[in-house]
């Protein structure tokens, strides 16, 4: 029986809102993902100095980035004292310029469908850099450590979830931490909207597929790694080669 009183949000972050730990979960062989060690987030670009000096606070000794080279461009990550090591893991944010054009056509449906497209793409096209993020994770020394997009919710989400899974999380947990970014990002998905219609565009609402984590995006990349490799476990033992060993000793207690 799992907890499904969705949880009080308190921002660890002042200007980025989606960082968090994934500590604290429980896993099925009765242990626990340490808390302190992993943390996710949307880009730091617009952190505040009280932010950053929170994030030397914690300790972040490694930042993994998600983000293309135009993304790092336009939102450079700032320095951070503590960082040992910054690496780029590059998962192209293909949806992006579609999605733009989707929207001055107003296309909805191509609006509410695109993500469930470039989440089956993310399974397709990225194997080889969700093995590097794992192979970091494994044999890094620089913990804590932060991995991160643009957003935090969708390159972030899927990998993720695709770590809980092989840290031996229930699946439940591991879906409702994937979740948890709709409520982190509720008040500034509500601002940009707000913004958008006073910029002239009172069709604004039909961005919120874009700003959202659904069950239809996650479903279609496990539907995608189904079909292609029979099941997630599969997925991650024989293409993604997992160190589920040296990832459990490390992460869980």
């Amino acid at each position: 029986m799992f907890d499904t009183t969705p949880p009080q949000i308190h921002a660890i972050l002042k200007n980025q809102p989606n960082f968090r730990g994934i500590g604290g979960i429980s896993t099925t062989d009765g242990r626990m993902v340490k808390s302190g060690l992993l943390y996710r987030s949307g880009d730091l670009s617009r952190l505040s100095e009280e932010d950053i000096l929170r994030l030397e606070e914690i300790g972040i000794r490694m930042i993994i980035d998600f983000r293309s080279d135009r993304e790092l461009i336009n939102y450079p990550t700032p320095h951070i004292e503590t960082v040992q090591e910054n690496k780029r893991i590059t998962i192209v944010d293909s949806a992006r310029d579609k999605a733009e054009q989707m929207l001055r056509e107003n296309d909805v449906f191509g609006l509410e469908t695109i993500l469930i497209k470039d989440y089956r793409r993310m399974v397709r096209d990225h194997q080889d850099d969700f093995r590097e993020f794992f192979s970091i994770l494994a044999t890094t020394e620089h913990i804590p450590l932060m991995y991160h997009c643009a957003a935090g919710k969708d390159r972030t989400g899927l990998a993720s979830y695709l770590l809980l899974i092989a840290l031996g999380v229930f699946v439940e947990e591991a879906r409702k931490d994937y979740f948890l970014s709709n409520i982190h990002l509720k008040l500034a998905l509500e601002r940009i909207i707000r913004e958008v219609k006073a910029a002239g565009n009172p069709n604004a609402d039909i961005i919120r597929p874009l700003m959202e984590v659904r069950a239809e995006y996650l479903d279609a990349a496990l539907e995608e790694i189904e079909l292609q490799f029979h099941s997630v476990s599969t997925f991650l033992t024989d293409i993604l080669e997992v160190d589920f060993n040296a990832l459990k000793e490390k992460y869980l207690v």
